[in-house]
């Protein structure tokens, strides 16, 4: 195993190690705010912020400038450019949703924190309940990997199951990536070249690299500067250049925050590039990098990378 503690220098000035500034365009999920923001580094009178009614665990873009959160029984769609709720989709059947994927063929599964997966299919029928392994519980992120399994991220760390049908819950098993250190591991992604696994670790303040047979390659801690902590690694996204944006998010409210960057971004060599650290960020769970995705398309990141299809 090899640990590496990245020094943010480099970060602190939004530089890259070339020297050409870094600058995005995202969306991120303010916990604390119960709130989205766009945020546009080029051009700050774009920014906005919209109210939620729930706390958004998940965010998909699903076409038609729509985006798509999760909700405790289903999800709601809101319109980018009106900013305005489309559709709110909900099922009796479910309960405390906390992440759901829509796939090309129009199908949406929904990852439930207490276990089960929910299928629907793309006239939003329900299909299917799957009941998952005991030790898959406190489920955050759900992920496809490329051969159609998913990817649940948990207390203990990421499980890879399978959705066929006619298993007993605990067949699912299809192979596990265990956190070094406690705990609540929050999303996982296979490598876009398939030879390995990356985990963010939420409160174990470590992101993973594993082999695909669960062995841990690499254990990556942000070296915070001064005043600023590590808190729970969240949710992150992989680029196309390789690059790897992740969430530290940190805390529920006021009584229990800890200050710390909000957003840290990684180069192929897990060097810090960039950051950000906005207070009107609040705490931050889950981003999308909008640069080069389009909202008027499907994006997923089956493949690792989040793209439109």
């Amino acid at each position: 195993m090899k640990k590496m503690i990245l020094m943010l220098m480099v970060a602190a000035l939004g530089l890259t190690t070339f020297g050409n500034e870094i600058k995005h365009r995202f969306l991120i999920s303010n916990f604390m705010g119960k709130s989205l923001h766009y945020v546009d580094q080029m051009d700050a009178s774009k920014n906005w912020e919209l109210k939620l009614e729930q706390i958004v665990m998940d965010m998909q873009l699903v076409g038609n400038n729509q985006l798509m959160v999760n909700h405790d029984k289903g999800y709601h769609l809101y319109d980018l450019n009106t900013r305005e709720r489309t559709k709110n989709f909900r099922s009796d059947k479910m309960s405390a949703i906390r992440s759901m994927r829509r796939l090309q063929d129009g199908r949406t599964f929904f990852a439930s924190e207490r276990g089960p997966v929910y299928e629907f299919d793309a006239e939003e029928n329900f299909v299917a309940e799957y009941k998952m392994p005991k030790v898959v519980t406190y489920v955050r992120m759900m992920r496809f990997t490329p051969q159609g399994n998913l990817l649940l991220s948990c207390n203990d760390g990421a499980f890879e199951v399978t959705l066929k049908q006619g298993l007993e819950p605990e067949e699912r098993m299809v192979k596990k990536f265990l956190l070094p250190r406690p705990r609540n591991a929050y999303m996982a992604l296979y490598a876009p070249d398939g030879a390995s696994v990356y985990v963010s670790g939420g409160y174990s303040k470590g992101f993973y690299t594993f082999d695909t047979e669960g062995k841990l390659l690499k254990d990556i801690v942000v070296d915070q500067p001064e005043g600023l902590h590590n808190y729970f690694y969240g949710g992150f996204q992989m680029l196309r250049n390789g690059h790897i944006v992740m969430c530290n998010w940190s805390g529920h409210n006021k009584g229990d925050f800890k200050p710390g960057l909000k957003l840290v971004e990684f180069d192929k060599d897990f060097r810090v590039v960039w950051s950000w650290n906005e207070e009107f960020g609040g705490t931050v769970n889950q981003m999308l990098v909008l640069d080069d995705l389009d909202p008027a398309k499907l994006n997923q990141d089956t493949s690792g990378i989040l793209q439109a299809l």
